[in-house]
């Protein structure tokens, strides 16, 4: 019911298919001829690594994530975009292996990318949303409360792509629980209203008398019946808080995965490595424009929280008058970001410094981003299993980060990302891993996000 695996793939073959017929039409128009096969073949090869990259900046703006909605105004936008940087970074791989390629078709590559361009749009704006979206979608019964399945009904209900939809919610009523009511409402839905699935909160305690009616209807094939707690994570990839507690942790979470963490700390040195010492440079010239602005110091050093709640420092190039301890919340001082850390927060070029810290294994390229020691206190003192996020490594990017569009500035933001950060624990995988590292290639290169 809930895996759209198969439209993703079918979104790839699609894409794939438009990528190889462009490429066929931009060598017919380059040489005024149908392509021989020895042309089109060393073509192919050499367009491969271009087309790479463009699935990379497609799944890393949600063209492949049918839970996040675009108007077709904004998939053009992004479309032609997309294509032009991708273009741009074409004509940089052709000059930088021109030696190994032996060719640089740079006006193949102008073609392409012009024919590319406007089948994308035809099959992404005007084909995809009419040839996969399903012809019938699946009624299905909610049984749960709370704004959180709210959320869920109404992304559900709002997007065609999905196979189902909520056509009708059960509300737990203490009153008509206790008299029997609301089994005699369920059985009466079931069978007039056509609902072929049920998604049902099996953690409420008031939902008890209705589990063994749902079971034999579940057993004999007469109606599917789902989790809502796994349906809502499916949907909309973060963790429901009502079903958040101790009980939750040492059921779902694993924390002894040795295999994934000896290779996330391998890839963490791999990256973190070169990246520092192509930064190293740079440091000069931050450091004199930074003396030359207000005559402080080159290095923040923050005390914040890393795995199991340690105190750590970390590293970051000063970007505020003075270094922020989180004064903000427990004295209300007024921190202001100097002229020169305006563009070095902007550039990221402040972040990098971090990298020492990933290199020791205070944090991680990935992972829950960690607080200050202040903030964080706050927080898990207003935040139920706030600290829960801090049983893992913390990260220099996140799966909240990556989704989120903004930080989070109130309580109930906050809260929103813890839900992501837990969706995180539970589900880490270098896969996951992946995934929010080509997303935060978008929100650092493209100053999209944060």
């Amino acid at each position: 019911m809930l895996k759209l695996k198969s439209k993703q793939v079918a979104l790839f073959a699609g894409d794939t298919i438009i990528a190889s017929l462009a490429l066929f039409l931009a060598l017919t128009l380059r040489f005024f001829d149908t392509p021989p096969s020895e042309r089109l073949a060393i073509h192919t090869q050499l367009f491969v690594p271009i087309y790479a990259m463009l699935v990379v900046m497609y799944y890393s703006f949600d063209f492949y994530d049918f839970s996040v909605f675009q108007t077709k105004l904004k998939q053009l936008s992004r479309i032609i975009n997309i294509h032009i940087f991708v273009a741009l970074l074409g004509f940089g791989y052709f000059y930088l292996f021109a030696s190994i390629t032996e060719l640089t078709p740079k006006t193949v590559l102008v073609l392409y990318t012009a024919i590319h361009i406007i089948l994308a749009i035809l099959w992404r704006v005007f084909i995809v949303p009419s040839v996969l979206n399903p012809v019938t979608r699946a009624k299905t019964l909610l049984i749960a409360e709370g704004e959180e399945y709210e959320e869920l009904k109404q992304t559900v209900n709002g997007h065609s792509f999905y196979p189902f939809y909520i056509a009708d919610h059960l509300n737990l009523i203490p009153e008509d629980l206790a008299s029997g009511n609301t089994l005699t409402q369920l059985k009466s839905i079931l069978e007039h209203n056509g609902i072929s699935q049920v998604v049902v909160d099996i953690r409420d305690e008031r939902v008890g008398e209705l589990l063994p009616y749902l079971y034999n209807l579940a057993a004999q094939r007469k109606i599917h019946v789902f989790d809502a707690a796994l349906v809502y994570q499916d949907i909309l990839k973060k963790m429901p808080m009502r079903g958040i507690g101790h009980f939750w942790f040492f059921e779902s979470v694993h924390l002894n995965i040795q295999a994934y963490e000896a290779a996330k700390r391998i890839i963490d040195i791999a990256v973190a490595l070169p990246v520092l010492l192509l930064y190293i440079p740079f440091v000069p010239f931050i450091y004199l424009a930074i003396k030359l602005d207000d005559k402080g110091p080159l290095l923040s050093i923050q005390k914040r929280y890393g795995r199991g709640g340690k105190i750590v420092n970390i590293y970051k190039i000063r970007t505020m008058d003075f270094t922020d301890e989180g004064e903000w919340v427990t004295q209300n001082k007024n921190n202001k970001v100097t002229r020169v850390g305006a563009f070095l927060r902007k550039s990221r070029l402040d972040e990098f410094p971090q990298l020492i810290n990933v290199l020791i294994g205070d944090v991680s390229l990935v992972g829950p981003r960690s607080d200050i020691l202040a903030n964080g206190g706050r927080l898990s003192a207003e935040i139920p299993y706030y600290m829960m996020r801090y049983t893992i490594v913390p990260g220099l990017s996140g799966w909240a980060q990556v989704n989120q569009e903004l930080p989070p500035n109130s309580l109930e933001e906050t809260k929103v990302r813890l839900q992501y950060d837990l969706y995180y624990v539970k589900n880490r995988s270098l896969l996951l891993d992946f995934i929010i590292m080509i997303k935060t290639f978008r929100v650092l290169v493209l100053r999209t996000g944060m």
